[in-house]
């Protein structure tokens, strides 16, 4: 295991797929009024998903948690390619697996009607299987580069905290909603730089990052690229480099949820799966 060691946060390598992170409250909430509103807010959030209770423990100043990152560390002869999503859904850490299910276990979008249809990813499964059968054979097809595509796939989030799929408590703005705005602030410093170590490794000196969310868009960007907005995300004019590493294209795609715009920006950024520029 390899650990990254913070003043505000560490990461931890836990299971394949999953990051152990410990946030020091006392550096991510300096002022009283700051930790007071946590505190105030911190069991409604913890109550908007089950699985929250098995992924998350506060211990004093201690914010300890399980986050989604599934690096292979095999390679091979593909241009490797670095998906980076907003923040991960509560139970998708619980099951092991990005994007483990929808309501009533159905195949998530991501596989079924973005990652397919385009060719950069096949990995969708039948409904008919398990959930869990579902996330075992993804999470292992990856790890092992098992599958058909012109692309060594790695996907990682921008913001570590899971929140809830859906409701008041769900994605960034339920971590905003949590911490504050100035703590996401402070937080997302270092997440910056855990991605952009991530992409260093993972992608050396050739390969691409596609941000999937605003905040990882902004602050993975280099300065001159454009700033987000979610017209030009659907007219697939974010693109860019990656902030600090000029020689790694970064491209900006719509959020999941508008699966149509984000399978058609992705098509258009990457048509027929080949992108001999990279």
């Amino acid at each position: 295991m390899s650990k990254i060691e913070k003043n505000l946060i560490h990461y931890v390598e836990a299971e394949p797929g999953q990051l152990e992170c410990v946030i020091n409250l006392r550096e991510l909430l300096p002022a009283d009024r700051e930790r007071e509103r946590f505190e105030a807010m911190w069991q409604s959030f913890l109550d908007s998903d089950p699985a929250n209770l098995d992924i998350y423990r506060k211990d004093g100043n201690r914010l300890v948690y399980l986050t989604e990152q599934l690096i292979p560390t095999k390679t091979n002869d593909r241009c490797p390619l670095l998906l980076v999503l907003g923040n991960p859904a509560s139970h998708s850490v619980k099951a092991g697996m990005f994007f483990s299910f929808e309501s009533g276990g159905r195949e998530h979008r991501f596989w079924k009607n973005i990652l397919r249809p385009t060719g950069v990813l096949d990995l969708a499964l039948e409904d008919s299987l398990p959930v869990e059968e579902r996330n075992v054979s993804r999470r292992e097809r990856i790890l092992n580069l098992d599958y058909d595509s012109c692309f060594c796939i790695g996907l990682t989030v921008f913001i570590s905290m899971p929140s809830a799929a859906s409701g008041k408590w769900s994605g960034i703005a339920a971590i905003k909603r949590l911490i504050g705005l100035k703590a996401l602030r402070r937080l997302e410093s270092y997440e910056r730089e855990r991605v952009i170590d991530c992409a260093k490794v993972f992608l050396g000196h050739r390969g691409a990052v596609v941000a999937f969310q605003k905040n990882a868009w902004d602050n993975l960007r280099s300065p001159s690229a454009p700033e987000y907005s979610i017209a030009k995300a659907k007219a697939g004019k974010l693109k860019g480099t990656l902030a600090n590493l000029s020689s790694i294209p970064l491209y900006c795609i719509p959020p999941t949820r508008l699966a149509g715009p984000a399978r058609q920006v992705l098509n258009n950024f990457f048509p027929n799966t080949k992108f001999h520029e990279l």
